[in-house]
Protein backbone atom coordinates (compact mmCIF):
# COMPACT_ATOMS: atom_id res chain seq x y z
CA UNK A 1 0.00 0.00 0.00
CA UNK A 2 1.25 3.29 -0.94
CA UNK A 3 0.77 4.89 2.41
CA UNK A 4 2.98 2.49 4.42
CA UNK A 5 6.34 3.82 3.15
CA UNK A 6 5.65 7.58 3.98
CA UNK A 7 4.49 6.96 7.39
CA UNK A 8 7.08 4.96 8.02
CA UNK A 9 9.72 7.48 6.56
CA UNK A 10 7.78 10.20 8.66
CA UNK A 11 8.15 8.18 12.21
CA UNK A 12 11.42 7.16 11.31
CA UNK A 13 12.49 10.94 11.05
CA UNK A 14 10.96 11.87 13.99
CA UNK A 15 12.35 9.11 16.45
CA UNK A 16 15.75 9.16 15.07
CA UNK A 17 16.67 12.62 13.67
CA UNK A 18 14.21 14.55 16.33
CA UNK A 19 13.89 12.08 19.12
CA UNK A 20 17.51 11.21 19.66
CA UNK A 21 18.56 14.82 19.70
CA UNK A 22 15.62 15.78 21.80
CA UNK A 23 16.10 13.04 24.32
CA UNK A 24 19.73 13.92 24.79
CA UNK A 25 18.89 17.56 25.43
CA UNK A 26 16.35 16.36 27.85
CA UNK A 27 18.89 13.83 29.80
CA UNK A 28 21.16 16.93 30.09
CA UNK A 29 18.53 19.37 31.80
CA UNK A 30 17.60 16.76 33.79
CA UNK A 31 21.53 15.89 35.06
CA UNK A 32 22.68 19.35 34.54
CA UNK A 33 19.86 21.27 35.81
CA UNK A 34 17.50 19.63 37.77
CA UNK A 35 15.07 20.45 35.33
CA UNK A 36 11.21 19.85 34.93
CA UNK A 37 10.04 17.92 31.71
CA UNK A 38 7.15 20.92 30.88
CA UNK A 39 10.33 23.53 31.40
CA UNK A 40 12.69 21.25 29.08
CA UNK A 41 10.05 20.99 26.40
CA UNK A 42 9.43 24.79 27.08
CA UNK A 43 13.04 25.83 26.03
CA UNK A 44 13.18 23.25 22.94
CA UNK A 45 9.77 25.64 21.56
CA UNK A 46 7.65 23.12 22.24
CA UNK A 47 4.84 25.33 23.88
CA UNK A 48 2.04 27.72 22.01
CA UNK A 49 2.86 31.07 20.50
CA UNK A 50 0.77 33.99 21.02
CA UNK A 51 -1.23 35.25 17.91
CA UNK A 52 0.72 37.87 16.74
CA UNK A 53 3.51 35.70 15.66
CA UNK A 54 1.65 33.12 14.38
CA UNK A 55 0.02 35.69 12.20
CA UNK A 56 3.70 36.66 10.94
CA UNK A 57 4.57 33.56 10.40
CA UNK A 58 1.37 32.88 7.96
CA UNK A 59 1.80 36.27 6.37
CA UNK A 60 5.78 34.69 5.36
CA UNK A 61 4.28 31.46 4.69
CA UNK A 62 1.85 33.19 2.22
CA UNK A 63 4.84 35.12 0.60
CA UNK A 64 6.91 32.32 -0.04
CA UNK A 65 3.87 30.56 -1.71
CA UNK A 66 3.09 33.50 -3.92
CA UNK A 67 7.21 33.20 -4.93
CA UNK A 68 7.19 29.68 -5.70
CA UNK A 69 3.88 29.60 -7.53
CA UNK A 70 4.87 32.87 -9.35
CA UNK A 71 8.45 31.65 -9.89
CA UNK A 72 7.52 28.18 -11.26
CA UNK A 73 11.18 26.71 -11.22
CA UNK A 74 11.78 24.31 -13.70
CA UNK A 75 10.95 20.52 -12.28
CA UNK A 76 13.48 18.56 -13.92
CA UNK A 77 16.20 19.06 -10.96
CA UNK A 78 13.34 17.45 -8.45
CA UNK A 79 12.82 14.72 -10.59
CA UNK A 80 16.95 13.15 -10.20
CA UNK A 81 18.02 10.55 -8.26
CA UNK A 82 18.33 11.61 -4.47
CA UNK A 83 15.83 14.50 -5.08
CA UNK A 84 13.30 13.71 -2.30
CA UNK A 85 10.54 15.31 -4.46
CA UNK A 86 11.04 12.72 -7.28
CA UNK A 87 8.19 10.53 -5.42
CA UNK A 88 5.68 12.70 -6.45
CA UNK A 89 6.46 12.57 -10.09
CA UNK A 90 3.36 11.63 -12.26
CA UNK A 91 1.12 11.11 -9.37
CA UNK A 92 -1.17 14.53 -10.02
CA UNK A 93 -3.17 16.69 -7.18
CA UNK A 94 -5.23 13.82 -5.78
CA UNK A 95 -5.04 11.95 -2.54
CA UNK A 96 -2.05 10.66 -2.66
CA UNK A 97 -0.32 13.19 -3.61
CA UNK A 98 -1.52 15.58 -0.59
CA UNK A 99 -1.68 12.72 2.18
CA UNK A 100 2.29 11.60 1.04
CA UNK A 101 3.14 15.76 0.90
CA UNK A 102 1.91 16.76 4.17
CA UNK A 103 3.43 13.35 5.91
CA UNK A 104 6.90 14.69 4.78
CA UNK A 105 6.53 18.36 4.63
CA UNK A 106 4.91 18.76 8.03
CA UNK A 107 5.95 15.88 10.05
CA UNK A 108 8.99 14.29 7.99
CA UNK A 109 10.75 17.44 7.54
CA UNK A 110 9.09 20.55 8.92
CA UNK A 111 8.40 19.27 12.34
CA UNK A 112 11.86 17.57 12.59
CA UNK A 113 14.34 20.11 11.27
CA UNK A 114 12.46 22.63 13.18
CA UNK A 115 12.57 21.69 16.23
CA UNK A 116 16.46 20.62 15.71
CA UNK A 117 17.50 23.88 14.17
CA UNK A 118 14.75 26.11 15.74
CA UNK A 119 13.88 24.39 18.70
CA UNK A 120 17.28 23.34 20.03
CA UNK A 121 19.80 25.00 18.17
CA UNK A 122 18.77 28.20 18.25
CA UNK A 123 17.41 28.26 21.46
CA UNK A 124 20.37 27.40 22.98
CA UNK A 125 22.12 29.89 21.12
CA UNK A 126 19.59 32.90 22.18
CA UNK A 127 20.14 32.44 25.80
CA UNK A 128 24.29 32.54 25.35
CA UNK A 129 24.29 35.52 22.58
CA UNK A 130 22.23 38.61 21.55
CA UNK A 131 19.54 37.83 19.28
CA UNK A 132 21.16 39.01 15.87
CA UNK A 133 24.10 37.07 16.54
CA UNK A 134 22.02 33.89 17.74
CA UNK A 135 19.47 34.54 14.40
CA UNK A 136 22.22 34.47 12.29
CA UNK A 137 23.98 31.75 13.48
CA UNK A 138 21.62 29.28 13.30
CA UNK A 139 20.69 30.23 9.77
CA UNK A 140 24.44 29.39 8.91
CA UNK A 141 24.04 26.01 10.70
CA UNK A 142 20.70 25.57 8.65
CA UNK A 143 21.82 26.44 5.43
CA UNK A 144 24.87 24.08 5.75
CA UNK A 145 22.90 20.67 5.01
CA UNK A 146 20.99 22.13 2.20
CA UNK A 147 24.03 22.84 0.12
CA UNK A 148 23.67 19.59 -0.25
CA UNK A 149 21.20 21.03 -3.36
CA UNK A 150 24.23 21.78 -5.49
CA UNK A 151 25.47 18.21 -5.37
CA UNK A 152 21.78 16.90 -6.44
CA UNK A 153 20.49 19.61 -8.48
CA UNK A 154 23.30 22.34 -8.80
CA UNK A 155 21.52 24.49 -11.01
CA UNK A 156 18.90 24.97 -8.37
CA UNK A 157 21.50 27.26 -6.73
CA UNK A 158 19.46 30.09 -6.58
CA UNK A 159 17.28 28.35 -3.63
CA UNK A 160 19.81 28.85 -1.19
CA UNK A 161 19.38 32.50 -0.64
CA UNK A 162 15.78 31.73 -0.18
CA UNK A 163 16.36 29.07 2.47
CA UNK A 164 19.25 31.51 4.02
CA UNK A 165 16.49 34.19 4.37
CA UNK A 166 14.01 32.18 5.47
CA UNK A 167 15.88 30.80 8.34
CA UNK A 168 16.34 34.28 9.34
CA UNK A 169 13.29 34.87 9.89
CA UNK A 170 11.91 31.45 10.99
CA UNK A 171 14.83 32.32 13.62
CA UNK A 172 13.75 35.72 14.43
CA UNK A 173 9.87 34.65 15.25
CA UNK A 174 11.11 31.20 17.12
CA UNK A 175 13.29 33.77 19.96
CA UNK A 176 10.57 36.41 19.56
CA UNK A 177 8.36 33.70 20.40
CA UNK A 178 9.88 31.10 22.64
CA UNK A 179 8.01 28.44 20.49
CA UNK A 180 8.78 26.38 17.02
CA UNK A 181 4.74 26.58 16.16
CA UNK A 182 5.40 29.40 13.52
CA UNK A 183 8.81 28.40 12.16
CA UNK A 184 6.99 25.23 11.62
CA UNK A 185 3.73 26.58 9.77
CA UNK A 186 6.40 28.50 7.27
CA UNK A 187 8.67 25.43 6.34
CA UNK A 188 5.98 22.84 6.59
CA UNK A 189 3.46 24.98 3.92
CA UNK A 190 6.99 25.68 1.71
CA UNK A 191 7.87 21.92 1.73
CA UNK A 192 4.46 20.80 0.86
CA UNK A 193 3.99 23.21 -2.27
CA UNK A 194 7.03 22.29 -3.88
CA UNK A 195 5.97 18.62 -3.45
CA UNK A 196 2.30 19.44 -4.61
CA UNK A 197 3.65 21.48 -6.81
CA UNK A 198 6.38 18.65 -8.76
CA UNK A 199 2.94 16.47 -8.48
CA UNK A 200 0.96 18.61 -10.47
CA UNK A 201 3.18 19.66 -13.33
CA UNK A 202 4.47 16.14 -13.48
CA UNK A 203 0.61 14.65 -13.99
CA UNK A 204 0.09 11.88 -16.90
Amino acid sequence: MWLVSPVVNALMAVLLLAGVPFLGYLVWQKWRHRRRLADIAGRAGLRGSSVHYLLISAAIALVVTCVLLLWSPPVAPFLREGSPQRVFAGLGLGVQAIVMALLYGVVQTGFVEELVFRGLIAGSLARRMPLAWADLLQALIFLLPHLLILQTMPQMWVLLPLVFLLALAMGWVRIKSGSILGPWLVHATLNVTMCLMVAARTAA
